[in-house]
């Protein structure tokens, strides 16, 4: 799972929140069992929204991707059916 909000004014509303609970709502009612998503660790605003649904890390790719220039790391996170609380 990714998600993206490319312009600055739509930052910081909830938006990318609200899109990834009902990504997550129609999933788990689908019947998947987990979710997992990989976020470069220079990405706090992402870390911080995917926790706030929920996702814990999981693990850690140290210097798994060269961007801008340098490497960083991903972060894997997931989030099981039995911890998703849709509020």
């Amino acid at each position: 799972m990714a998600i993206g909000i490319d312009d600055q004014a739509y930052l910081g509303k909830g938006y990318g929140t609200e899109a990834i609970r009902l990504v997550l709502g129609y999933a788990f009612s689908h019947g998947l069992h987990r979710v997992s998503l990989r976020v470069l660790s220079s990405n706090s605003r992402a870390i911080a929204c995917y926790r706030k649904c929920g996702f814990a890390e999981e693990g850690r790719e140290r210097e798994a991707a060269f961007v801008g220039g340098a490497w960083q790391d991903d972060i894997i996170m997931g989030l099981l059916d039995r911890e998703f609380d849709p509020l």
